[in-house]
């Protein structure tokens, strides 16, 4: 994982880049943002595993670098979660990018822009397309869904102006491949929980900030693009991601869609589990059988949490001691100036 501490416009950001199998990668994210953001004062790369060599290149040439290890290999949830406790959250925002993104224009100084001049606004992403700039990105597209005006505009294509619609436009979920937070809110709000891995830990994380009293929403002035799906292109990989996501469905709709955790549970096994298994089995779905299989089997353990808030809060309470995070909030609180009241 890198992590770059950028001063931009004098408000300090850290911007958090988990690396796992990232030689093709890294070198473009890095020196893309590099070019886009302007002053780069200080990387810390953290190898998340499976990089047979950490490419700085032209990012990390002009910069004081130092080089941290994951204790092990981490999901995306742990590896940013283990930079925020160790240096990420030092600045006043902190910006989740994926390894496989490439930066266009200032797209960051645009997101921090909207977040400085509101400061109710707790998590912002730019509008995300695809590597090349042909089409949008498909998680930006599900997040851009919640807000028809938006929406409308988007489906015209990556050609489409947004000149003449607010710079931002808040939605109730946004991916982490280009999360821009305030530090304030991850504070209240905690971090990604690894009970998700990876995928739907975004969501889970802008529900906490939502809660928290922050508006999350899209800054329509800028623009990333994203590889997307998986930066590891084989069949292997691909279950692993149906897995994941059909696994973490379940988790997030349990905590944030679902009125009664045991009536939505009992719901889902008796009508949304049978007819999903069956469209899986005849091939009508996007997550294979075998994915879809695994992944419910993965949910059993579970079911302890699925089925209880206080359960669920008590497992996310020790994991907040394990790491540290108490600790953390109390130090960084007691430099941080006097904050607002969230709306809410």
């Amino acid at each position: 994982m890198s992590q770059i501490n950028l001063a931009i416009d004098n408000v300090r950001a850290s911007v958090i880049v988990a690396a796992h199998h990232s030689d093709i990668w890294l070198p473009q994210c890095l020196d893309s943002l590099a070019q886009t953001v302007g002053t780069l004062f200080r990387v810390l790369i953290v190898d998340n595993g499976k990089n047979s060599k950490l490419q700085i290149s032209r990012a990390g040439s002009a910069s004081r670098i130092r080089i941290l290890v994951s204790p092990c290999p981490m999901a995306f949830a742990e590896a940013n979660n283990f930079a925020l406790v160790n240096g990420g959250l030092d600045g006043e925002f902190v910006c989740f990018l994926n390894q496989d993104t490439i930066s266009r224009e200032d797209w960051l100084s645009a997101c921090l822009t909207i977040m400085k001049n509101d400061e109710d606004v707790g998590a912002v992403i730019p509008l995300i397309e695809n590597y090349d700039g042909t089409a949008w990105d498909e998680a930006f597209l599900t997040c851009s869904r919640a807000a028809p005006e938006l929406y409308d505009r988007v489906s015209q294509g990556v050609n489409a102006h947004f000149d003449d619609l607010p710079s931002f436009i808040e939605v109730p979920e946004i991916t982490a491949a280009a999360m821009v937070v305030r530090t304030e809110a991850l504070l209240k709000a905690g971090p990604f929980d690894p009970i998700y891995g990876s995928y739907y830990e975004d969501y889970d994380l802008c529900r906490r900030i939502s809660s928290a009293g922050y508006k999350v929403g899209i800054c329509t002035r800028a623009r990333v693009g994203h590889f997307g799906g998986s930066a590891t292109t084989n069949r292997q990989a691909f279950l692993r991601r149906a897995r994941w996501i059909a696994r973490n469905r379940i988790i997030y709709a349990a905590r944030w869609k679902w009125k009664s955790r045991i009536g939505g549970l009992v719901r889902y096994i008796t009508w949304e589990m049978p007819r999903n298994a069956a469209r899986a089995a005849l091939g009508r779905s996007a997550i294979p059988f075998q994915a879809f299989l695994c992944a419910h089997l993965d949910l059993v353990s579970l079911l302890p949490r699925l089925v209880s808030t206080r359960r669920d809060r008590l497992a996310w309470n020790n994991y907040l001691r394990h790491i540290g995070w108490p600790a953390v909030v109390e130090r960084r609180s007691s430099h941080m100036p006097e904050t607002r009241s969230p709306t809410g």
